[in-house]
């Protein structure tokens, strides 16, 4: 450090006027003046006194030569060659020596040349028992090698021993040194502060107060003091002083940030963060690239972009590191969240697995981080074992003997993230269970209200999420999870206005946060057009005349324009599907556009269609579905020109009009019902009954894994059985089925599903009885980015109509987007 360099120039020029006394005051007669050898050594001392230090020491040395061995010519010498600045010499005299071999009153000077070649446990050794006869210099210097040997119990000892405190400024600065070395920094401060009183003008009690101040963190008052002398710090303490001073500034910035978010400003936190980023980049900019201090200016500036929640620009000065040497756990960590929240897992993981202590407890907010690395990355078993990990943390954190233990606050985040653990697991019902469990125990807690919230609108409960909200509004309306409660729920809730409103809102107060961009894009996806497609081909085989034809096809789509600020769009539609009859082919291909309005859970659709080739035979369809609240939705629907009409029907001139009516019911993800009628009117007279209904009941969930059973029970009767098309009396069916969808892959918004269907029964035809029914159904979904997805797949089917069996095999693809 600085004050290194500035004691070992003290010591150098001062050595000679402490110890030149000790030559000089000695009498005559004890010095053997008489003795050629002891007046040619006074007469080199006397010299040395003039100024004459190089002829001194050349006839010291000559005396040295004429008598070996003589302690006192070998004491001078270590003195003078000590005021000379010529510590190899003195080095090169006293190796193999110990202090009894040389007298006392070179003791000093050949500690100073031990300590400038920072041999510091050596410098303590020759004074550790002269240092007390040798006086307070001696005593200060001891204190002052020992602290820098590491040796701070001595150093603090012989320090605080010295009673009076030297009446020099710079002796008292050394003093200061020391303590501040030992880590008695506010002794340090208390004596730098003495010495400055004591002559304000020395140098070196300017740096040791300066130095103190630094290191008991008032890192700006000494940045000022540094760039007022600038000159008597070394320029790596400078830059050193600066950085601290500047990282400072970035912790004071963030408890600002944090103290404003409290206080509901999140616009004036958000610029608090600007000032101290300006700050460190200048820095950056002016310090060599190779300097350490550049290079911790770096992870300063990781960890403040990360506080900032600027992730793109964390990741960009993280991948400017060298790989050597390994940055500091700080800046691995805001690194390691700046790619989790930039939905770079695989980057995260090892820098969070890096922070991990080889044994004993680890800190509960990077055990919760760990886990989100690895749902994201799909490792459900490593995120069990780290759930596990984290739940043993206990909810109350011990104290001492006799006083009440405090609660851990960081357990909350522990018992929310097991309410998600099992929801991300698809046990929904149980993450409903836990949830439940935690606001029972903290209605207080807005943070737990608004995931409940949460969990309720997961399964599919928007009016129930919107009652918990409001329990978390109540106790914290201002804060970032209630806002983004309250925006889910008018977005499941149709309130599209509302939505709006709160999403501009938030994005105005958190810029960056990755759930607010999530509900901006949402928000942005009503403003886009979107495209809704279908292709199936079929093949059939059995009896003579084929009900579902020999080949078959059917191919919709749909186009939909953005929604407008009415809460309304518009769309085309085309549909087409053929069918082959022996040498016919039955043919619907109509056109349509229409518009469609969808707020407050209520959507309400009318169109016009007619055919796109030939005789224009124009229709009219309309529909209105609403849910009456969380499990009830109802819904009809009409058609002039009903597509439902058989294309073989079609194909003899028939032509007719429908109208159909819906109820559904939902207790939530795992059991749904449904119930449907129909009414086909033909215009040879026919009206067709269709009635259905069924139930779905999920039987099986895991993380990558769902299975739902159901059953199904359907009744068609005609009123005019007979005709050019498949009209019977009455039909029906009963059948069981079960689907199964396993997430093969998933990264984020894009994911592999491969789904299974297989559903079979009876079916009952009048005048033919009942026979077997049988579907599969094997797809392949791909869900491309959050706006696009395809699916593709096989099926096979085996129905008896008219007594006789028909194999349909058939492919089907999908594709479905927002532009």
């Amino acid at each position: 450090m600085g004050t290194d360099k500035t004691h070992i120039v003290r010591s150098r020029s001062g050595t000679g006027l402490l110890l030149l006394p000790f030559l000089l005051a000695t009498p005559a007669g004890q010095l053997m003046a008489a003795d050629s050898a002891d007046a040619s050594r006074v007469a080199a001392v006397e010299l040395a006194r003039e100024g004459q230090l190089d002829r001194a020491i050349a006839r010291l040395e000559s005396l040295d030569a004429a008598h070996p061995g003589d302690r006192r010519i070998l004491g001078d010498l270590i003195v003078l060659h000590r005021q000379a600045g010529d510590n190899a010499a003195i080095l090169e005299r006293t190796a193999g020596l110990t202090p009894s071999e040389v007298p006392e009153y070179a003791h000093i000077a050949w500690a100073g040349a031990l300590r400038d070649a920072r041999h510091f446990e050596q410098a303590a050794a020759v004074l550790k028992n002269s240092h007390r006869r040798l006086g307070t210099p001696a005593s200060v210097r001891y204190g002052v090698v020992s602290a820098e040997a590491g040796d701070t119990a001595t150093a603090i000892d012989v320090l605080q021993g010295i009673d009076p405190l030297p009446e020099s400024a710079s002796e008292i600065a050394m003093m200061a040194y020391g303590m501040r070395l030992s880590a008695h920094v506010r002794e340090a401060l208390a004596l730098a502060n003495y010495a400055r009183r004591a002559d304000p003008e020395a140098p070196s009690p300017y740096v040791e107060q300066t130095l103190a101040l630094w290191q008991l963190g008032a890192a700006e008052r000494a940045l000022e003091a540094v760039r007022t002398h600038p000159e008597r710090f070394e320029p790596d303490v400078r830059l050193q002083i600066e950085a601290d001073a500047i990282a400072a500034d970035i912790r004071q910035a963030i408890d600002q940030r944090d103290q404003l978010l409290v206080d509901s400003r999140p616009k004036e936190a958000n610029a608090v963060m600007s000032a101290p980023l300006r700050r460190l980049d200048g820095f950056i900019a002016r310090v060599p690239t190779d300097h350490p201090q550049h290079r911790r200016a770096l992870y300063d500036r990781i960890f403040l972009l990360r506080e900032s929640e600027w992730m793109p620009e964390t990741i960009a000065t993280w991948e400017t590191l060298p790989a050597d040497p390994i940055p500091p756990p700080f800046a691995r960590r805001a690194a390691a969240d700046a790619y989790l929240a930039e939905k770079q897992p695989e980057a995260a993981l090892p820098l969070y697995e890096s922070l991990l202590p080889a044994s004993g407890p680890a800190d509960l907010t990077l055990l919760l981080d760990l886990y989100y690395t690895l749902i994201a990355l799909e490792d459900y078993d490593r995120t069990a074992k780290v759930r596990d990990r984290a739940a043993a943390a206990p909810a109350w954190l011990p104290t001492a003997p006799g006083r009440d233990p405090v609660p851990n606050w960081e357990r909350v985040d522990v018992d929310q993230l097991l309410v998600n653990d099992a929801a991300y697991r698809q046990q929904d019902a149980e993450a409903w269970r836990r949830s439940g469990e935690l606001v029972d125990a903290a209605p207080a807690h807005s943070g737990l209200w608004s995931q409940r919230a949460q969990i309720a609108r997961w399964r599919g409960w928007p009016e129930r999420a919107e009652m918990f909200t409001a329990q978390a509004e109540a106790w914290a309306p201002e804060a970032l999870e209630t806002r983004l409660s309250h925006a889910a729920d008018a977005r499941d809730l149709g309130h599209w206005e509302a939505w709006e409103a709160e999403v501009d809102a938030l994005a105005q107060d958190f810029p960056h946060d990755s759930r607010v961009q999530r509900q901006l894009d949402e928000l942005d996806d009503r403003d886009r057009f979107s495209i809704e497609s279908e292709v199936t081909v079929g093949r059939t085989r059995g009896g003579e005349a084929l009900v579902s034809g020999s080949d078959d096809q059917s191919w919709r789509t749909r186009l939909n324009s953005p929604w407008s600020a009415h809460d309304v769009r518009a769309f085309v539609e085309h549909r087409r599907e053929t069918a082959t009859y022996d040498e016919t082919e039955g043919t619907h291909d109509r056109v349509a556009a229409g518009v469609e309005w969808a707020a407050d859970r209520k959507r309400a659709w009318a169109a016009v269609h007619r055919n796109r080739l030939g005789s224009a035979e124009a229709g009219v369809a309309a529909g209105w579905s609403q849910w009456l609240n969380d499990h009830w939705q109802i819904g009809i629907e009409g058609d002039s020109y009903s597509l439902e009409t058989p294309l073989r029907a079609k194909e003899a001139g028939l032509e007719g009009w429908s109208a159909s009516a819906s109820v559904n019911w939902r207790a939530s993800e795992s059991l749904a019902a449904y119930a449907t009628t129909g009414l086909l009117a033909i215009d040879d007279g026919n009206r067709r009954l269709s009635l259905g209904t069924g139930v779905t009941r999920r039987v099986s969930a895991g993380p990558h894994h769902v299975t739902d059973l159901g059953g199904d029970l359907f009744y068609q009767d005609n009123s005019q059985p007979g005709g050019p098309y498949y009209n019977p009396e009455s039909s029906g069916s009963a059948a069981i089925r079960v689907d199964h969808d396993w997430i093969t892959w998933r990264r984020y918004d894009r994911a592999f599903t491969q789904r299974f269907h297989a559903a079979t029964g009876m079916g009952y035809q009048a005048d033919f009885g009942s026979n077997p029914v049988i579907e599969l159904r094997y797809e392949h979904r791909w869900d491309l980015n959050r706006r696009w997805a395809m699916r593709y797949g096989i099926g096979w089917s085996s129905v008896a109509y008219d007594g006789e069996r028909e194999r349909r095999l058939y492919g089907l693809f999908g594709l479905e987007g927002i532009f």
